[in-house]
């Protein structure tokens, strides 16, 4: 299976400003779907895709229509996901050379956070947060590859 990114329009078939309605049937492609909230304290609502070894969370902040979507990386090293952002595999690329890629390519990048880059002209984020064993990088003992990505319509550095 592969996904694609297409920063800022989305992660289709799930597109920015699609209604709930829409949404919630694009996801069904990735996997099971879960709904949750509005809740008291947080008025979003998140609709979570469940695929074999891999889960995308659409965010829907005004509950109407997709304002992000968030793709995990694969749980399995041996799985045959692809999340693909113009051909490049971002989660089976060290993140090094993918950031790299980012500011080859005239992309200005967020390096605040030594865990999460923002590539800004793009609204993406990737992290490397992860509870999971994966093999970390020699230079910053951060996992060597991307655990996640979300694509957004607006600055993702706010999102996580």
């Amino acid at each position: 299976m592969e996904i694609v990114l297409d920063p800022p329009h989305g992660v289709p078939p799930v597109r920015m400003g699609m209604s709930f309605e829409d949404a919630a049937q694009a996801v069904a492609a990735w996997g099971e779907v879960r709904v949750s909230g509005p809740f008291d304290h947080d008025p979003t609502v998140k609709m979570q895709a469940l695929g074999d070894d891999f889960d995308v969370l659409v965010i829907l902040k005004d509950q109407k229509t997709v304002n992000a979507v968030d793709v995990s990386a694969p749980e399995e090293e041996g799985s045959d996901l692809r999340v693909l952002w113009r051909g490049v595999d971002v989660f089976r690329t060290p993140a090094r050379q993918l950031l790299k890629m980012f500011v080859d390519a005239g992309y200005r990048v967020d390096e605040s956070n030594p865990e999460e880059r923002v590539v800004l002209d793009l609204t993406i984020a990737f992290s490397r947060w992860t509870s999971q064993d994966v093999p970390l990088a020699l230079e910053d003992g951060l996992p060597l590859y991307f655990t996640a990505a979300l694509v957004s319509n607006e600055n993702p550095a706010t999102w996580r």
